[in-house]
C-alpha cells in the first residue's frame, strides 16, 4: 500500500510518540508482568494505527521456542483485547521456522506462501479472516524472544517502508521485554539472597537489616527481645522421616510462626532447625515473656507428615534489648548462648534466659575439657583430604583439605566441636596457619608424585581472613614448598560479611592479585551468600549440599542449583558442587554445567596414606580417576 508523503509524515510522527510512550513506561521502577499489561494493549492499538492493520499481536516464546503466547491481541474491528492465546511449534512448523529465520516475515498472500502453508487452516487466523501478514522477530539479549504480528483482512503488498516500520516497531518491544527481564531477575536474585527458600521466612541478612531499622525508630526506653528457637531432636527426627519429611517439619513450624509472632515481630530462619524471632516490647517484660512461652507452647500441637503425627518439642534462649545487647549481631548471640547454656541441663523443651556469666562459664568448661592448646602444642591435630572432580570427566582436579583432632582419650574429633572454641579463644589463627602450612607442603608431595595440577582447598575462618598477617603467612608457605599461588583455594563462609565490608573485598582483592582464589563454601545456605557475587570478587562458588540432596527429588532444588550455575556462568565462576551421593545426582550437574564435584560417592575425607595409595595405583600421566568413578 503506497503512502503519501502527508500520511508517511503522520506515521513516522506517530512512531516518535510511541518510541516515546515505550521509553517512559520502560523506564519504571515498578515494572511487572501485571503492570505492563495495559501497556501493551496501549502499544498494540498505537500499532494497529501506525501499521494500518486489522489485527496485532505481541507473542512471546517459551524457552525452547516450541510455542508462543500472546501478552496482548488487539482486533481493531471488534476494538476488543485478549490474551492468553497458545500457538504450538507442531501445529505450524513453517511458520516458526520462518520467524526465527528471517528477521522480518512479510506474506502478501497467506494461503500460497510456503511459510503460511498451515497458518491458513488454523483457528486464529481462520477467525480473524487473515488474508495478508507482516511480523517482525522480537530480538532480546538471549535471542530471538518473540514476535509481533501486524494482520489484515485484505490482500495486501507490503512496501520496504512498512518492513522498516515492523522492524522498529519489534526493536522498541525489544527494549521494553529485555528490561522487564533484567527488573525479574534482580529480583529474584534478591529473594535468594533475603529469604529462605524453603520456608519462605526471612533469612539473618534481611532480619539483620529489618531489626536494625525498627531499633532506630526505638523511643526511648522502648525494650526488645531476641529468641534463638531451636527444634529437640531435629537430626533423629529427620533419620525417621528422610529428607522430604524433615523439610516438611520445617515448613510447618516457620508457617505457625509467622501466624504465632506476626508483625512488628520479625522471624528468620538460619540454617537446619534454627530460628531466630524478635519481638519489640512497649508493655511489662514479664507479661511478654509469659505470651512468648504460651505461643512456643502452642508450636508443639502435632504435625501431620506422611500419614502420621509427629510430636516435636522445642528448646528456646532469650537475651533482652538493650540490657544484654545493644546490636543484632550480639542480641542473637547472647540467645543462642542462653539456648546452649539451657541444653546444658537438659535437651529437651527448655527455654533459657541470658546471663552475662553463661559466656565465661561455658567456653571455660569447653577449655578445660578439650584443651585446644595442648592439642596444637603436641601435634594432635590430622588433615584429612577429599577429592574434588571434574564434573565432566570424573577426573580428580583438587582436593578439600579438613582438619580432624586425634585427641589421646576422645580419639577422633571432627571440627564441629571444637572450631567455635578456637574461634573464641583466638586459638583458630595458629591452627589456621598450621593447616596452610600443612597444605602446602602436601601440594609439594603430591608434585612430586607426579600429580601437577591439582589443587587444595583450605578453610579460612572469618577471625584468620582478616588477620594482618594471612598474607605473609601464605607467601611464606607457598616459598617454602616451592608451589605456585593458584594451587592453594581459599575457602569463606558467608560469617566473614558479619565483618568489615570494605576490608573484607580490600583483603580478597590482595589475594587475588597474589595469584589465590578465593571461594564461597556452602553457597545459597547462608544470609548473605548473594551478596558476596554484588561485592566481592570471589572466583567459585560451593553449592551447598542441602540443595544438591534434593536433586532428582525436588524440582525446586534442581531450580535453585540450576540458577546458581546460570548465575555463576553470567559472572565467570567455578562452581562445585558438595555432598554428591549418587550417580544420578552427578548426571544432573553435569546436565546443568557444573564445574566440579565432590561428595561421599566419589570418596569420604581420607587421610593422606589413602590418597597417596590412590596416586600409585591409578596416576597415569600427571592424571587421576577414582576407582568410584568406574563403578
Amino acid at each position: 500500500m503506497d503512502r503519501s508523503h502527508e500520511e508517511l509524515n503522520m506515521v513516522l510522527e506517530e512512531l516518535q510518540k510511541k518510541q516515546e510512550f515505550i521509553f517512559m513506561q520502560a523506564k519504571q521502577s515498578d515494572l511487572s508482568q501485571q503492570s505492563i499489561a495495559p501497556v501493551l494493549e496501549e502499544l498494540c492499538v498505537r500499532i494497529s494505527k501506525i501499521m494500518s492493520c486489522d489485527r496485532v499481536g505481541i507473542w512471546l516464546f517459551n524457552e525452547n521456542r516450541t510455542a508462543l503466547t500472546a501478552q496482548s491481541i488487539y482486533d481493531r474491528n471488534e476494538s476488543s483485547h485478549t490474551s492468553g492465546e497458545v500457538i504450538l511449534a507442531e501445529e505450524l512448523p513453517s511458520y516458526f521456522e520462518a520467524v526465527q529465520q528471517k528477521r522480518i516475515l512479510a506474506i502478501s498472500d497467506v494461503t500460497i506462501d510456503q511459510a503460511t502453508k498451515e497458518l491458513k487452516t488454523h483457528p486464529f487466523c481462520v477467525k480473524g479472516e487473515v488474508k495478508s501478514l507482516i511480523d517482525a522477530s522480537i530480538i532480546l539479549s538471549k535471542g530471538i524472544g518473540g514476535v509481533v504480528t501486524c494482520d489484515s483482512t485484505k490482500l495486501r503488498k507490503w512496501t520496504y517502508f512498512d518492513r522498516v516500520l515492523a522492524a522498529s516497531i519489534a526493536d522498541m518491544l525489544s527494549f521494553i521485554f529485555d528490561r522487564l527481564e533484567r527488573i525479574e531477575v534482580e529480583e529474584h536474585v534478591r529473594k535468594l539472597a533475603y529469604t529462605d527458600l524453603l520456608t519462605g521466612l526471612d533469612n539473618q541478612y534481611a532480619l539483620t537489616e529489618k531489626v536494625m531499622e525498627q531499633i532506630q525508630s526505638f523511643e526511648e526506653g522502648q525494650r526488645g527481645v531476641f529468641v534463638y528457637l531451636m527444634m529437640d531432636q531435629y537430626t533423629e527426627m529427620q533419620g525417621v522421616l528422610g529428607h522430604d519429611g524433615a523439610d516438611q517439619m520445617l515448613t510447618i513450624t516457620a508457617s505457625r510462626l509467622k501466624t504465632l509472632f506476626p508483625y512488628p515481630a520479625q522471624t528468620a530462619r538460619l540454617a537446619f532447625d534454627h530460628f531466630v524471632i524478635f519481638l519489640p516490647i512497649k508493655g511489662d517484660l514479664e507479661f511478654e515473656m509469659g505470651r512468648l512461652e504460651r505461643n512456643i507452647n502452642r508450636l508443639k500441637r502435632p504435625m501431620h507428615i506422611s500419614g502420621q503425627e509427629v510430636y516435636m518439642t522445642f528448646s528456646y534462649g532469650v537475651s533482652n534489648y538493650p540490657e544484654h545487647a545493644t546490636n543484632v549481631k550480639n542480641g542473637i548471640q547472647a540467645a543462642n548462648m542462653a539456648l546452649r547454656s539451657g541444653k546444658e541441663a537438659s535437651n529437651r523443651k527448655n527455654g533459657n534466659l541470658y546471663n552475662p556469666e553463661m559466656h565465661t562459664y561455658l567456653k571455660e568448661t569447653i577449655l578445660s575439657e578439650m584443651n585446644l592448646r595442648r592439642g596444637l602444642d603436641q601435634n594432635e591435630f590430622r588433615l584429612h583430604y577429599q577429592p574434588q572432580v571434574n564434573c565432566r570427566t570424573g577426573e580428580v582436579s583438587g582436593f578439600e583439605a579438613l582438619i580432624r583432632w586425634q585427641h589421646p582419650e576422645r580419639g577422633l574429633i571432627f571440627p564441629g566441636e571444637f572450631i567455635e572454641l578456637a574461634e573464641s579463644t583466638g586459638l583458630i589463627i595458629p591452627i589456621g596457619e598450621w593447616v596452610i602450612k600443612q597444605a602446602a607442603c602436601q601440594i609439594r608431595e603430591w608434585n612430586e608424585q607426579g600429580l601437577k595440577n591439582a589443587t587444595v582447598s583450605v578453610n579460612i575462618s572469618p577471625r584468620h581472613f582478616l588477620h594482618d598477617e594471612l598474607p605473609f603467612h601464605l607467601h611464606k608457605c607457598i616459598t617454602e614448598a616451592n608451589i605456585k599461588p593458584k594451587s592453594l583455594v581459599l575457602e569463606i563462609t558467608e560469617n566473614v560479611a558479619l565483618e568489615d565490608t570494605e576490608a573484607v573485598a580490600n583483603r580478597i582483592n590482595l589475594l587475588r592479585e597474589m595469584g589465590y582464589s578465593v571461594s564461597i563454601d556452602d553457597f545459597g545456605k547462608g544470609y548473605s551468600a548473594f551478596i558476596y557475587l554484588q561485592h566481592f570478587p570471589i572466583q567459585q562458588i560451593k553449592i551447598d549440599r542441602q540443595f544438591i540432596n534434593g536433586l532428582g527429588k525436588d524440582p525446586k532444588s534442581s531450580g535453585i542449583v540450576q540458577t546458581i550455575i546460570h548465575l555463576a556462568e553470567m559472572l565467570g565462576l567455578q562452581t562445585i558442587g558438595e555432598g554428591v551421593e549418587t550417580k544420578q545426582q552427578w548426571d544432573l550437574l553435569k546436565q546443568f554445567g557444573c564445574s566440579e564435584l565432590q561428595g561421599f560417592y566419589f570418596s569420604r575425607p581420607v587421610p593422606v596414606d589413602e590418597i597417596n595409595e590412590l596416586i600409585r595405583n591409578h596416576e597415569r600421566g600427571g592424571k587421576l580417576l577414582l576407582p568410584s568413578v568406574f563403578q
